[in-house]
This record gives structure tokens, C-alpha cells and sequence, in this order.
């Protein structure tokens, strides 16, 4: 299928080519190759590789011209400058524009029925020509990739939840999927990770470049890929255990609260994890307490634990929501943090953790929740300074 690069490519060739040759310089196809180095995956980088190639013509046009003034225009002249401008540029790590610094230098150098200063216009024009053509180009139409990261997104979850629907099949049969099995599908979504976070990448260097505020893929790429590991180890745990009856129902139910809340959330809903993750301590801490033959599920409810914690933090992402916290210090008294709680439920606030620490007659409470990119949060502070007996407040 050919994408809108190819077509942005192509047409940058064009016009840097035609330019080029209405003006009538020299060896103007030239300036069609800097162009299709300038078009790049993302905005961010085609102005940064043409700042880069710029750069890089005019060291290459000055060196140069000092080697063709002071140790003529031999071979082995060019040969000494080449190896000068490839040291130059690794040294400051600017590999991609090494190609152009030396084409310039030598064709200021070598070439044929020009003066120096013609050839050296001639080629840094051609280079300007085709910096600015591509990114322009690409400028007019920017690279778009976050339709491509949220289809990859959608892809990958629902892959999740079909392991997730494998492993309560196996539990509803007892009889357990052999490993490879597993870890090929596992493999699979981790290939479709690993291409999700390229493009998140792209987006990120882009988001300068925007006015509103964009979704974080990226931290939602990192929870999937850890989602998956913990199913990997889910799997691989019940291969090693005796499966039981009590443990199995139990793992069988927790584990479809699980893809029933995996898919509200792909609806947009909202959920509390904290109940079902407040049920697994507990169940983890019965085993703890009994025999060793409970350690496998002890392990598989943990797992289980940790896939919903990367699920918390999918559920905040994927709003196009932004964990902040709020700490305040107050005179320690029965009822403050539910009061404090039911101002934040009005700023439409979603509580995800909280912590005391209580010093004498004052504490120190620190309430971690989710909110959009641009709630900046001052009119809360207000309030919560006018509640009685709190001190001081913070919002970070």
C-alpha cells in the first residue's frame, strides 16, 4: 500500500528537481536527494535534519575550499577532506547529514568549468532547495500517526483479552494450554507492542508541534507490554500446579471481572479496581497462611494483582487523562478525607490512591488522582484551604 510518505517523497523530488534546473545550476538532480533525506517521519525531525544538512553544506563548502587553497584539488586531497568531515561528524553524532558535508566538499572542490565561489553557491543552493522543499512539504502535510497508534492499540487489547478468555477456558476445563502455545500468541502481541512504541515515539517528538492535547500511547504501550508479561506468567504458573476446585473457581471468576472491566473501560467507562484488588490481597493472604501446595495460586493471584494495576493505569490513559497528586497537612480529625474526597468528586476527580501519615495531633495526606491535561487546579486549592483544620495544600 503506498502511504502518504511516498507520495510526499515523490512529489518533494519533483519540485526540489525542477527548481533546481530553472535555475541552472549545476548537477541540479542533487537537490531531488536532499529532499528525500528531508522528508522524514515526523515533523520534528525534518526540521532537525534540515538544520542538520544546512549545517553540515556549509562545513562541508569550507573546508572545502581552505583544502583547495592550500593542498590543491588532488585525490588525495579529497580523500584527507572525506575523512575529515566523517570524523567531524561522528564525533558530534550527526551521521545523517554526513553524506551531504561530503558530496559538498568535494564538488566545491572538483568541480568542472566552475569557479570556486560559483560551485560553492551552485551547492549549498541546491541544498537549501531541497531542505526547504521537503519540509515544507512535510510542513503542509504533517505525518499522522496517532489513528495508526490507536488502531495498533485496539489490536493489541483485544488480543490481551483473548489470552485472558484462554486461560479461563483452560481453568472451565481443567486442562491447561500447553506453554508454547501461549508464549507464541504472547510473541505475537509483543511484535505489535514493539511497532506501537515506534510510532508513539513519533508522536511524542510531534506534540510540540500541536495545539491540543494529545493521548499518551506511549505509557499505554508500556502498560500492554507488561500486561502481557504478567498473562505469560499466569500461564506458565498453572502449568506447574494441581489445579483445585475452590482455587479454580475462584481464579475463573476474578479473571472475567477482569475482561468485563478490560472492556468497559475500551468503552470509556469509568471503574473503581480498588475492590477486586483489596479481594486478591485478601485471598493471597489466606494462602499465605496455609500450606505450601498454595504457593502456585498465591503467584497466579498476584499476577493477576499486578495486571490489574497496569489496567489502572490503561484506564487513565486511554480518558486522555494525567495522574497528579494533592498533599495538605492538617490537624488530624475523623471525617477530613471524606470531606476533602467529596470536594474532589466535584472537580470530576478520580481518586487513585491515598496515604496518611500522622505525626502527633497533624497529618499529612497525600491523594493521588487523575484529571485532563489542562486542569490547573487553583480554584480546588481555594476550597480545600477553607475546609477546617487543613494547613496547607500542594497540587503537582
Amino acid at each position: 500500500m503506498i502511504g502518504a510518505r511516498v507520495i510526499k517523497t515523490s512529489l518533494a523530488v519533483a519540485t526540489s528537481v525542477l527548481i533546481a534546473k530553472s535555475l541552472d545550476l549545476y548537477v541540479y538532480q542533487f537537490a531531488g536527494i536532499i529532499a528525500v533525506l528531508s522528508v522524514q517521519p515526523s515533523l520534528y525531525r525534518s526540521l532537525r535534519n534540515g538544520i542538520q544538512q544546512t549545517a553540515s553544506a556549509l562545513t562541508g563548502a569550507a573546508l572545502g575550499a581552505i583544502a583547495l587553497f592550500t593542498i590543491g584539488e588532488s585525490f588525495l586531497a579529497m580523500g584527507f577532506v572525506a575523512f575529515m568531515l566523517m570524523v567531524f561528524h561522528v564525533y558530534i553524532k550527526w551521521t545523517n547529514s554526513l553524506l551531504v558535508s561530503v558530496v559538498i566538499a568535494i564538488n566545491t572542490m572538483g568541480t568542472i568549468g566552475l569557479n570556486f565561489w560559483e560551485a560553492a553557491y551552485s551547492q549549498m543552493a541546491l541544498v537549501l532547495i531541497g531542505t526547504g522543499v521537503g519540509t515544507l512539504i512535510n510542513l503542509i502535510h504533517k505525518p499522522v500517526h496517532q489513528e495508526r497508534a490507536e488502531i495498533i492499540l485496539n489490536q493489541a487489547e483485544g488480543m490481551l483479552r483473548v489470552l485472558l478468555h484462554y486461560i479461563v477456558l483452560d481453568l472451565e476445563k481443567n486442562q491447561i494450554t500447553p506453554y508454547p502455545f501461549m508464549k507464541e500468541q504472547i510473541d505475537e502481541i509483543r511484535l505489535y507492542l514493539k511497532k506501537g512504541k515506534e510510532i508513539s515515539g513519533l508522536i511524542i517528538e510531534d506534540r510540540k508541534f500541536s495545539k491540543t492535547p494529545i493521548k499518551n500511547t506511549s505509557k499505554i504501550f508500556q502498560s500492554f507490554e507488561t500486561m502481557a508479561e504478567r498473562i505469560h506468567d499466569m500461564s506458565k504458573t498453572l502449568t506447574n500446579i494441581d489445579l483445585v476446585d475452590d482455587e479454580l473457581k475462584f481464579s475463573k471468576k476474578s479473571l472475567k471481572i477482569v475482561i468485563s472491566m478490560q472492556e468497559k473501560i475500551i468503552q470509556g467507562k469509568r471503574l473503581n479496581l480498588k475492590l477486586l484488588t483489596r479481594v486478591l490481597d485478601q485471598k493471597r493472604n489466606e494462602l499465605w497462611r496455609g500450606s505450601d501446595e498454595s504457593e502456585g495460586f498465591y503467584n497466579f493471584y498476584g499476577y493477576i494483582r499486578a495486571y490489574l494495576k497496569e489496567l489502572e493505569h490503561f484506564l487513565v490513559e486511554n480518558s486522555g487523562q494525567i495522574k497528579k497528586q494533592i498533599s495538605y497537612s492538617s490537624i488530624d480529625r475523623p471525617g477530613l478525607i471524606a470531606e476533602i474526597s467529596k470536594l474532589l468528586v466535584n472537580y470530576d476527580l478520580n481518586i487513585t490512591n491515598v496515604s496518611i501519615r500522622v505525626n502527633g495531633e497533624f497529618a499529612t495526606t497525600t491523594i493521588e488522582v487523575s484529571c485532563r491535561y489542562d486542569f490547573e487546579g487553583n480554584k480546588m486549592i481555594k476550597e480545600i484551604l477553607n475546609v477546617d483544620d487543613v494547613l496547607t495544600v500542594k497540587f503537582d
